[in-house]
Formats: C-alpha cells, structure tokens, sequence
C-alpha cells in the first residue's frame, strides 16, 4: 500500500518526503520496526517514540508519524503529522492489515474482574454448540481451547498493531467467533477504536487502575468506552455502574440475580460436585449444572448464557454443555495433593476480586483458612489497606508477600496491606517463594491454602527485571519434595 492511500481519508499533514512511499506495516516500538513499516513516535507514560526515530531508520522505517507541534523537521523520509497518534495507530492498523474483524463475530468482555472466566466460558460453550471460536485475553490467543504459538505482548487487550494481525490469523484457520478481553487501559489508549464488536459485555466495576487512568472517573470513563464501539451491550443489572449504561445504550441484555434482569436465576442450590442454578432468559427456566462453586463464579456464568443466547442459540440447547466448563489457568485452580488439606491459586488482585474468592472458599473448609497475597508496585496504592481488611474478615492466618514489587520498596507495600488487618494474626514474608513453603508447611489436615495474586503469571517483576516465577511451579515442587521425604 502507498502511503497516500493509508493517509486519504486520516487529517493529517506532510511535512517532508513522499506520499507515493510504499509501507508494509506499523508499529509504534522502533525495535520492532522492520523494512517498509511506519514508525509512530508516540510519547507513552515512560517513554517518547521521538527520541527513538534514528532506531526506527536504522531498522528500515518507511515513514515517521506523530503529533508533535515542532517548528520544522527534516528526516531522509516521508514525516506526517496527526492529531493523535493512538488514534491513528487503530486506524492504520485496520487498514495496513486488513478488516478481517468484519468476517468474525466477536464479544469483548470488561470488567474488574472475571473477564478472563467469562472469555473461556464464551469460548467453551460455543465450540460445544458447533462453532469454531477464538479467544483472546490475558493468557493468550486460543482456538477451540488450544493455546496458539503466536508471539503476543503479555497484554490483557493486545496493541492495535497486533489486533487485526490476530484478527487475520484466526480467518485464515476458519474461525467464525472470536472473544476478547477489553481492558481499561486498552479502552483509554484506543486500541478497539475501529474494531467492530458485536457484543460488548460489562461484569462489574470497582477499583482498579486508578493511578494509571489519573483517578476513578477516568477509569470509569474508559470503561464506558466499550460501549461506543458495540453494536449491543449485554449488563450486569446488580453492578451500579453497569446498570447505568442501560439508560446510555440503544441495545442493552442484562443479567442477575434479581426479577428484574433479563437472565436471572430463579432458584439455586449447592450439590456434591457444584452447583444447580434454575436460569430464566426471557422465556421457560431451564436447569444448569455447573462444577463449581461460588456466587461470583454464577455471575460469571450467568454474563456468559445471556451473550450466547443474543446470538441465537436457546437455554435448552447451552443447558447440556454447562456442567462441562472448566475455569481457565490460575483462576480458582485447585493443586491436587496427598496431605490433607486442600491448596488453590487465583489471579485475584483487586478487593473486590479478593472478597470474592475468600467468600466462595470459606465456606469449603470447617478448619483453618490461610491466605498468602502482596499488592503490585507502582500501582494503585489506595488498594493495599482494603484488601488487608478483606482478608482479615475471612482468613485464620495471612502471609504477606511480594506480588510484582516493581521498582518499589517492598516492606512499604506489605506494611501498607497489614494497615488494613485488626484481629487476624499475620506474617510478613518478601520472598514469595518462602512465604508459599511457610504457608504450605503449617498447614493441617482440613486447612484450605489460598495463594492470590499472580494466578497463571510465569514471571514476577523486581525493580525492572522479570524473573521466573510460577505460584504453582513452587506448590508442585514442595509437595514434590514432601512425597519423596515420606517414601
């Protein structure tokens, strides 16, 4: 493609070089420019795109993009100016790449927490109903529940320049539905600007991310973004931020627990391997058997029956495949054991998402609940003391530790959570490591371990290094070294 025919219907200005230049791709990292890309020098929170330019030529860039106001600027190459950069970056994208995501039926799922359940609960239902259906989102690009080796960023939401690429991919190997992760961040950087989306899917809402969206009401602002890009929404009528957009949307489905959503649940009961919901959507209730527990976990699959039936399949036909979901990676995991005492993992990072998870396995041990967690460096630190409260109210003994501490002093976060614990006792281990042997270590028959916060994550970021590290790799390998001492 020439650049006048990427530029033709974008507001922008030529500074220098020519439009007749032929460009092959884009990027706005200038270590990954490759011959013939355009590099877009657009300034992030850490970095300026400017003040890599000579990197991008050396690596073969066709064309520079940016909006910045310089008085002149003479570069061996087409240099355009644009209004917005990230704007831009979605556009292109979609044009350099094709607009394969007009050929894919797609969801994209926001919320605080739970996006990534209900994205392969989608997923898993419409391969059981027939369908060949990719799913993308913070562990990854899968196709009918296999994980694909295409190289991605460890992004919830994918960059634009990686979108449509995927988007492409997924055609190619004949997939005809395609459910995605919509991150805040995502949102707010225009990553899904031009994206068309079927469906827009909204769980909850609650802190998260504030400091990096410069406070709650632009995080909530670009959460509210979803909603300009779908065609319909479905909601979550008991979250009140989500129950607000039913009077902002033309298009709105929602769900709950209460009469008054759309898909609700009429009657619910416990059973010896999860649980039974009896669900109305619009018409005759129908039996769901699912094969775990947690209120949480009913809303998440409640968001997921009520999107699958708006694409015109019945209750009566998702009903049999239910009690066949399983919970992705990381999310709620149970690591079997030998030693009595059960062990599980969560990505829960949040309050809320915190709250949720001790609620639903609280009620599954009569014994002692230990709870190992630590908060992200460098990140929102009104959230610290807040989930110290949550766990004070479920937990018998809590181990703070380091999650990702980033480039921030790790005894000021962990003495930041233990602000918010009052009765219930507590231990301050750093490393992570050793805070998950010690947890495992005291643990008796009958006690329930949970170890919060990384989930599915291999790595764990100190200072600006990412060092391997899985939560689960640590419990197999003590539980490893237990079963061959007792042998």
């Amino acid at each position: 493609m020439i650049l006048a025919e990427l530029l033709k219907e974008w507001p922008c200005e030529l500074e220098c070089g020519s439009i007749r230049t032929e460009v092959k791709g884009i990027t706005d990292r200038a270590s990954d420019v490759l011959p013939g890309d355009v590099f877009v020098a657009r300034k992030g929170k850490k970095y300026d795109g400017w003040d890599y330019i000579d990197l991008a030529i050396q690596n073969g860039a066709a064309a520079i993009v940016h909006n910045r106001y310089e008085s002149s600027v003479e570069f061996p190459l087409p240099v355009i100016w644009v209004p917005n950069c990230s704007t831009f970056l979605s556009y292109a994208s979609k044009k350099l790449y094709g607009p394969y995501d007009e050929e894919l039926t797609i969801i994209a799922v926001t919320g605080t927490n739970g996006k990534t359940t209900v994205t392969h609960f989608i997923g898993q239902l419409l391969q059981s109903l027939g369908n060949k259906v990719a799913v993308v989102g913070t562990v990854g690009l899968f196709i009918n529940g296999k994980k694909q080796t295409v190289s991605l960023e460890p992004l919830t939401t994918p960059l634009a320049t990686e979108l449509y690429r995927i988007f492409a991919y997924c055609v190619s190997q004949g997939v005809t539905h395609l459910v995605m992760e919509a991150s805040s961040l995502a949102l707010s950087e225009h990553r899904l600007d031009d994206c068309k989306i079927d469906i827009g899917v909204y769980l909850n809402v609650s802190r998260d991310h504030y400091e990096e969206h410069g406070g709650e009401k632009y995080y909530l602002a670009a959460k509210k973004r979803l909603c300009l890009f779908s065609e319909q929404i479905v909601v979550n009528i008991d979250d009140d931020f989500c129950n607000q957009l039913r009077m902002e949307h033309p298009v709105v489905k929602s769900f709950g627990k209460g009469i008054l959503a759309d898909c609700s649940i009429i009657h619910e009961e416990t059973t010896s391997h999860g649980m039974r919901l009896l669900i109305q959507d619009y018409d005759i209730p129908v039996d769901i058997n699912l094969p775990f527990k947690g209120e949480y976990l009913q809303y998440n699959v409640l968001a997921t029956v009520a999107t699958i039936s708006e694409l015109g399949f019945s209750l009566q036909e998702i009903a049999p495949h239910t009690e066949r979901l399983t919970l992705p990676k990381g999310r709620m995991q149970e690591l079997n054991n030998d030693l009595g005492y059960r062990i599980f993992i969560d990505y829960a990072h949040t309050p809320s998402a915190l709250n949720a998870l001790l609620g639903a396995l609280r009620t599954q041990t009569s014994q002692r609940l230990i709870v190992v967690f630590g908060c992200g460096g460098d990140r929102d630190k009104g959230k610290r003391a807040e989930m110290g409260a949550v766990a004070d109210q479920y937990a018998d003994f809590i181990i703070l530790t380091d999650d990702n501490p980033r480039t921030e002093s790790s005894s000021i976060i962990l003495n930041s959570i233990a602000q918010g614990i009052e009765t219930t006792d507590y231990s301050i281990q750093p490393n992570r490591k050793k805070a998950i042997q010690q947890a495992l270590a005291m643990s008796g028959k009958g006690d329930l371990v949970i170890i919060a916060g990384k989930g599915h994550e291999e790595g764990q970021i100190i200072g600006t290094d990412i060092l391997p590290f899985s939560d689960e790799h640590v419990v197999n390998e003590y539980l490893g070294r237990t079963k061959s001492a007792n042998e």
